[in-house]
């Protein structure tokens, strides 16, 4: 970890660990939005933390800004803010300035066709926007185009997770883009949704890492037969083997981030989205079990993790459908490379 790292990590964990509490997630659930979290946040600059020192962000590597996306999974903080900061990330790569307040990022998945009248790039479509209500901007990636549009005339479709985020539809009727670019910002990928998995991925390594610690601190103090049930040999099993999806999480979204200077990042992506999304379903059967009844309440706050986690799962492609393109891209290189690209990715 160099200094930057260091710094970021620091800073993170002091702002989520003193300004994020549970009764923000209960307030977001109900359509409240957190604008004091988000003013502390903005504020810490954090949010830019991808983006160029020319766009006023740390200029970090992804490796660098990792912990920082991980402390607000593993504080279950109620804001798009790894959806914000690439975001801002995709914005310095576009040579486009980042707008002020809550900058969404629509559906990576879908890319509608945009319009183009000269310098001025319109739009018309339904698009899928994460915490699209609250936005005041948001990054549409057209067929042809990037496009940074204001919110303020898109009609909403109001919807949530599981977890009570809102995934709303906003609705663009010819609406004036207020920038966009033609670039290329993703070089050596052809499919984009590869970035929103990878988003997904790290948010799911953060909420894991909640889920561990949080289990482990029940199995320490939740006392039966005269001792804590975490020196039972079941138990321990079990949490061994949480720690260990904790651990393959971890590695391979740190894989994924580090590959992301590189033309193979999107593998690394797909992959790192198929590991964590299988720890979203082993992790929360071993939470749920170990807390017993306890753990199933609305009054324990461990299915604010569990429910993030189902969530983050089913969004931006399922471990069969990475997988299947894994596959497809394998048989297309063919078997005389495929050790040489394994190899490569390791």
């Amino acid at each position: 970890m160099n200094e930057l790292e260091q710094m970021l990590t620091d800073s993170a964990e002091r702002l989520f660990g003193n300004e994020v509490t549970l009764e923000q997630s209960e307030a977001m659930e109900r359509g409240e939005f957190p604008q004091s979290l988000w003013n502390a946040v903005d504020k810490s600059g954090l949010v830019h933390v991808l983006a160029s020192e020319e766009a006023g962000g740390a200029n970090a590597s992804w490796t660098e800004a990792l912990p920082v996306m991980l402390a607000a999974g593993r504080t279950v903080t109620p804001l798009p803010f790894v959806d914000a900061a690439t975001a801002t990330w995709l914005l310095s790569r576009l040579g486009i300035e980042a707008p002020q307040g809550l900058l969404a990022l629509a559906d990576l998945s879908a890319a509608p066709t945009a319009s183009q009248d000269g310098d001025t790039w319109r739009l018309s479509a339904e698009v899928e926007v994460p915490w699209g209500r609250h936005a005041q901007h948001v990054l549409v990636r057209a067929a042809n185009a990037w496009l940074l549009l204001p919110t303020e005339h898109a009609s909403v479709r109001e919807d949530a997770n599981i977890a009570g985020e809102p995934r709303d539809r906003l609705t663009f009727v010819d609406a004036v883009a207020t920038a966009a670019s033609t670039r290329q910002p993703l070089e050596g990928c052809d499919d984009p949704a590869a970035l929103g998995a990878l988003m997904r991925a790290i948010q799911i390594t953060g909420v894991l890492e909640r889920v561990l610690n949080q289990t482990v601190q029940y199995a320490t103090e939740r006392i039966q037969f005269g001792r804590p049930i975490g020196k039972f040999q079941a138990i321990q099993q079990q949490l061994a083997v949480l720690a260990n999806e904790v651990v393959a999480s971890r590695m391979a979204v740190a894989s994924a981030c580090a590959a992301l200077s590189g033309k193979d990042w999107a593998q690394q992506a797909m992959i790192a989205k198929i590991i964590c999304g299988l720890a979203a379903g082993r992790a929360p059967a071993i939470a749920h079990q170990v807390h017993g009844a306890i753990g199933f309440t609305r009054e324990h706050s461990l299915h604010y993790a569990t429910r993030r986690l189902w969530s983050w799962r089913a969004e931006y492609g399922s471990e069969a459908q990475w997988a299947a393109k894994l596959g497809k891209m394998a048989i297309e290189h063919g078997g005389d490379t495929l050790w040489e690209r394994l190899t490569e990715a390791a």
